[in-house]
C-alpha cells in the first residue's frame, strides 16, 4: 500500500500546519464515510512540517480515493494559505502599490472579480477542483509534495491568471477612484448651489429613460445649461450622467424620483450626488404609469 508525504512551511505548532492538519483530517474523515481509510502522522523536518498518509485499504480504487483526498486537502489549503499572499505580493512587488490601504482595497477587487461566476477569471469552486485534479494526477507518479515548492514551478500557468487579475483588479479600483472623486465634485457643486426650483418629479419610465416634470406634474422647461455645469460634465459619457448634468443645471431643492428598480445604477448615482434632497416615492397614483407610459402622471400630494 502506498505512502504519501506533505510538507508545509514552518513547524507542527505553525498556523500552516494547522491548517494543513485540520484539511486532512477532514478529507480522512470523508474516506472513513465512504468505507476507506488512511494513516495520518506528522513530524517536524527542519524548518517544516511533514506529513506522513498511508492507505490502510489495498485496491486501485482506494489508491485513486486517497489521490483525490489529498488533492482536495492540499487545493483547499493553497487556496487559503498560499493563493492570498501570493496576490498580496503582486500587488505590492509587481504593481508597487505600497500603500496598505491601497493594496487592501486592490486585493478585495480581486477576489470580488475571482468570485464573480460571471467573470473571465476562474471562480473559487472551478479553482479549487481544477488544482485538485492537478495534484491528485501528480500523485501518480510521485510520492512527494512541498505545497509551496509545488505552486511555485509547477503552477506558473496559475500565478500569470493571478498577474492578470490582479491588473483587471486595478483597473476597476482605478475606474472606481476616478467616479468617487467625480461623486464628490458633483455632491460638493449641489451643496453650495442656490435652489432655482422647489421641486422636480423624475420618472424613471424604464432603462436609460427618464422624465423630468415640475411640481404640477408639468415637463419641466430647460433653460440653457449653466456654464459651471457645462464644465463639470465636460466628461458625460451615459445616460446616467446626462440626467444629472440636467438635474445640476435645475437646481431643485428637492428632487422625488419615481422608480421600479432601485437598483439601478442611475438610482444610486442621483441618490449619492442629490443626498438629503432627494428621495424615492413609495408609491402613488402617478407610479403606474412608469410601465411604459408617460402621459397623465399625477405626482403625489
Amino acid at each position: 500500500m502506498a505512502a504519501y508525504q506533505i510538507s508545509v512551511p514552518g513547524p507542527v505548532t505553525s498556523r500552516e500546519a494547522g491548517q494543513m492538519r485540520e484539511l486532512l483530517n477532514q478529507q480522512a474523515a470523508r474516506l472513513e464515510r465512504s468505507g476507506f481509510s488512511c494513516c495520518l502522522e506528522e513530524f517536524d523536518q527542519g524548518t517544516r512540517t511533514v506529513f506522513y498518509i498511508q492507505n490502510r485499504v489495498a485496491g486501485e480504487k482506494s489508491e485513486q480515493g486517497l489521490r483525490h483526498s489529498l488533492g482536495r486537502a492540499v487545493a483547499d489549503y493553497y487556496l487559503a494559505v498560499n493563493e492570498p499572499n501570493l496576490i498580496r505580493r503582486i500587488i505590492t512587488q509587481d504593481f508597487h502599490y505600497w500603500n496598505p490601504g491601497e493594496s487592501r482595497e486592490i486585493e478585495r477587487y480581486a477576489y470580488h472579480l475571482l468570485d464573480d461566476s460571471e467573470a473571465e477569471e476562474p471562480s473559487h469552486r472551478r479553482r479549487k477542483h481544477w488544482m485538485a485534479r492537478q495534484i491528485a494526477k501528480y500523485f501518480c507518479n510521485h510520492r512527494d509534495l512541498a505545497v509551496d515548492g509545488y505552486f511555485q514551478f509547477r503552477m506558473k500557468r496559475y500565478r500569470d491568471i493571478l498577474m492578470k487579475l490582479v491588473e483587471h483588479a486595478i483597473d476597476e479600483y482605478l475606474l472606481d477612484q476616478e467616479y468617487r472623486e467625480f461623486i464628490d465634485l458633483l455632491r460638493y457643486f449641489v451643496s453650495i448651489q442656490q435652489p432655482k426650483v422647489p421641486l422636480v418629479h423624475v420618472l424613471h419610465i424604464g432603462i436609460r429613460r427618464f422624465r423630468l416634470l415640475d411640481g404640477e406634474g408639468r415637463p419641466l422647461q430647460m433653460k440653457e445649461m449653466d456654464h459651471t455645469v457645462e464644465e463639470l460634465m465636460d466628461q458625460v459619457t451615459s445616460h446616467e450622467d446626462l440626467i444629472v448634468s440636467t438635474l445640476l443645471t435645475v437646481a431643485p431643492e428637492q428632487v422625488v424620483l419615481h422608480t421600479r428598480n432601485r437598483e439601478e445604477n442611475v438610482v444610486c448615482t442621483l441618490m449619492q450626488v442629490f443626498e438629503d434632497r432627494i428621495t424615492i416615492c413609495n408609491g402613488c397614483s402617478g407610479c403606474r404609469h412608469l410601465k411604459g407610459r408617460e402621459d397623465g402622471f399625477v405626482p403625489k400630494g
